[in-house]
């Protein structure tokens, strides 16, 4: 807790007493982690577990640990976050059995390195003191939590519960062990004069260059963009039903699954209109990726990874999202907040995508039946980061935000000052 208290800044007492004492609980910390990890490891080594599924996910990581330098052009802080997610893996790898979950592991260390690389992203924010990092924890647990009940709604009682349930403890232990190591990490990294300079300067490209992204806050865009999805969303209906259960009660359940995302990210966001949108955007992911799965080769275990792929769409869109409530809250117009926010956040999360892929693509050239997860990661970023903005302006414009006359005072007082 003092570890994540630092990391977060919760709390001037427990950030001043990690500042003293930190060497103490680095030891300590790190003492217990490894005490942890070394035990997890034995006991997976006593189950016979295939030496395949940890080379291909160090291969991941490294992969990914090249995505995360290329982002904060920090080679340090890269390789701890790639590695952050990593203990978190071997702590549930005993909670298996010994039976091969497949993609599983995977997908799940997937995930927890593009929560670790936004975190090691607000670090660089930090260090180049422009006072707009966002912390992606509190998006990351409603994300999980969101993955836990789906997985017992959808495989509860089935072949797959098993799996599904190691996928939620293999996400759940990994992210926490990046919540853990990487605030720690980070606090003793250095960020020079020269560091600053390079990062500023990549910055600067990366936002010339991704910039166009914030069009999808504007609402004509929007539209053609949630246009675009709506279709996906339809071909990945028909498309996927090979690989989804049939009859009355699984469409209630895809139903209810997407009502159950949109009311979390309502709550999450503040708003029926993002909610909305994140239930559209992961809707299309889930059937897109399914689709995949229907086309590509058989894997059983290919359902419970299409709700980890779901989780990630909603962990990026939850984490933009957080971003313009904070706007909204200082007065600005939802439009302005959201279209600032994608101009701040889109690189970091572009990154953090392309990171998650990378880690699937080294399983994906050894077991080609991976490869529809992969697409599914694919169709996560664009989840995230897009369908669920144009979602949101698509939203605004079919039915108007009323602001009160004290409101569209104010923020014309800000526009002239």
């Amino acid at each position: 807790m003092v570890a994540l208290a630092a990391g977060t800044g919760f709390g001037g007492a427990a950030k001043d007493f990690f500042s003293r004492h930190r060497v103490s609980v680095l030891s300590i910390v790190l003492s217990l982690v490894g005490i942890a990890t070394g035990t997890a490891a034995a006991a997976a080594l006593l189950q016979f577990a295939s030496p395949a599924g940890p080379l291909v996910v160090a291969a991941g990581a490294l992969l990914a640990a090249a995505c995360c330098a290329a982002q904060t052009r920090h080679l340090g802080l890269a390789a701890m976050a790639a590695a952050a997610p990593l203990p978190g893996l071997l702590w549930a790898a005993p909670l298996s059995g010994g039976e091969n979950f497949g993609a599983v592991p995977i997908l799940a260390y997937a995930f927890a390195f593009a929560v670790a690389a936004l975190r090691a992203q607000a670090a660089v924010d930090r260090a180049l003191r422009d006072g707009n990092e966002e912390y992606p924890w509190w998006a990351a647990a409603c994300a999980v939590g969101l993955m836990a009940v789906l997985g017992v709604l959808w495989f509860w009682g089935t072949g797959r519960r098993d799996a599904a349930m190691q996928s939620v403890a293999d996400v759940t232990l990994a992210v926490f062990s990046a919540a853990v190591l990487l605030p720690l990490a980070a606090s003793v990294l250095h960020f020079d004069e020269n560091f600053v300079a390079r990062a500023n300067r990549a910055r600067e490209r990366r936002q010339r260059l991704l910039e166009r992204l914030a069009f999808v806050a504007l609402p004509r865009w929007g539209l053609s963009f949630a246009g675009i999805a709506l279709v996906l969303l339809a071909l990945g209906w028909f498309g996927a039903e090979p690989a989804m259960r049939t009859g009355t009660g699984a469409a209630v359940l895809r139903v209810v699954s997407a009502g159950l995302v949109a009311v979390a990210a309502t709550f999450f966001m503040r708003g029926w209109r993002e909610g909305l949108a994140t239930g559209f955007a992961v809707a299309v992911v889930g059937l897109v990726s399914l689709w995949a799965v229907a086309a590509g080769r058989y894997d059983p275990m290919a359902p419970v990874g299409v709700i980890e792929a779901a989780a990630l769409a909603v962990f990026l869109a939850l984490h933009s999202g957080r971003r313009a409530l904070s706007y909204r809250a200082r007065g600005e117009a939802p439009a302005l907040a959201r279209q600032r926010t994608i101009e701040e956040t889109s690189a970091g999360q572009v990154f953090a995508a392309a990171g998650a892929l990378a880690a699937v693509l080294p399983a994906a050239v050894l077991w080609p039946a991976i490869i529809p997860l992969a697409v599914g990661v694919v169709a996560a970023g664009f989840g995230g980061i897009v369908w669920a903005p144009a979602g949101t302006a698509a939203l605004e414009c079919l039915f108007p935000r009323h602001r009160s006359a004290d409101e569209l005072y104010a923020t014309h007082k800000k526009s002239q000052a």
